[in-house]
């Protein structure tokens, strides 16, 4: 299954469901791989409503499979704030917090809300609750940034991760959703890259991220952010914010201090109302490893809407078997 995580850093359709089966189906089978699938017109930014199930393809490696549940704006959704608390620029300030405040207050009542801070160390600051006063007052209380300290995306995008176990929407939507100056840092945390994807992988949460654009946050960019894919070369650690939104089907996008309302509003509009497609996977073997998924979109529906770009996860991590009792173990969300 899917959660988004909101990261934070120097951040409707009308509900329509078609499903061969009941929800309670869908919770309770642990064989499905859940695929959240957000369709939009290139040139307008519109979101594509009205699709069916008969309107996409899943390939897994390859291998076609069959979409066995489909459905719309029917699970709650278990989301992580994650604030940057690092570096000389503010991406938090009161009029971001007053705009974040008010699009998490958008939320269905069953979706979850945890806020999570980060720079050099990564801090829970608020578990999951659908207490929307508590996320309010925890926004406004967040603290103060940490001018000497550094960006390390890896070590806050594992630690999300890993607290998505924590969720009371075990079968939801997972997201992680970060607001930030950069895309990337150098990042010498004792969390790597490829362990933080690891992570991120099996909990099934989709990262979305705004890049916060002021004069600072340009500067801020352009000493810490663009160097990093030179310094990637040199063999220096770093951790890419694009990557992770890239791999799990997210959004990256810029946005001015007075355009974060809207655009945190319509991010969290996009993760509810995201088309949920399931399916068992033809390859049983629960070998841990990473899969890959392509999802295709019918010739018809593009013949009629013009070019459409989907949002969707690029890949998961199949459960691992343990040995002994004929048990498996706890393995990753799908």
């Amino acid at each position: 299954m899917f959660a988004v995580i909101f990261l934070v850093t120097c951040l409707p359709l009308s509900s329509r469901s078609q499903s061969p089966v009941d929800d309670t189906t869908l919770r309770l089978r642990s064989d499905l791989v859940l695929v959240d699938v957000l369709p939009m017109q290139k040139k307008t930014g519109r979101i594509v409503g009205g699709l069916t199930r008969d309107d996409f393809t899943i390939f897994e490696d390859g291998v076609k499979q069959t979409v066995s549940h489909f459905s719309r704006d029917k699970l709650p959704v278990s989301l992580v704030l994650l604030v940057d608390r690092a570096g000389c620029v503010n991406p938090f300030d009161d009029r971001i917090r007053t705009a974040t405040i008010k699009a998490l207050g958008n939320l269905k009542p069953e979706d979850e809300v945890a806020i999570m801070t980060f720079s050099n160390k990564v801090a829970l600051v608020q578990p999951f609750t659908r207490d929307r006063k508590l996320i309010a007052d925890k926004i406004v209380a967040v603290e103060h940034q940490h001018q000497s300290e550094q960006h390390y995306f890896n070590a806050a995008i594992y630690e999300a991760s890993e607290y998505m176990r924590k969720a009371a929407n075990p079968n939801g939507r997972r997201a992680i959703v970060a607001l930030t100056s950069l895309e990337a840092s150098i990042d010498f945390s004792k969390v790597s890259e490829q362990e933080a994807l690891l992570s991120l992988l099996e909990s099934g949460a989709v990262v979305s991220g705004i890049l916060v654009k002021t004069i600072g946050g340009r500067i801020d960019q352009g000493i810490r952010g663009k160097p990093t894919s030179f310094l990637r070369h040199l063999g220096l650690r770093s951790g890419s914010l694009k990557m992770f939104v890239t791999e799990t089907g997210g959004e990256l996008t810029g946005a001015t201090p007075d355009e974060i309302d809207p655009t945190l509003n319509r991010m969290v509009d996009n993760i509810s109302t995201s088309y949920a497609l399931a399916y068992a996977p033809t390859n049983t073997a629960n070998d841990g490893k990473k899969r890959r998924i392509k999802v295709d979109l019918s010739a018809e529906v593009e013949k009629r809407e013009g070019q459409v770009v989907l949002r969707a996860r690029r890949s998961y991590v199949m459960a691992k078997e343990t040995v002994g009792h004929g048990q498996k173990a706890e393995g990753s969300r799908q």
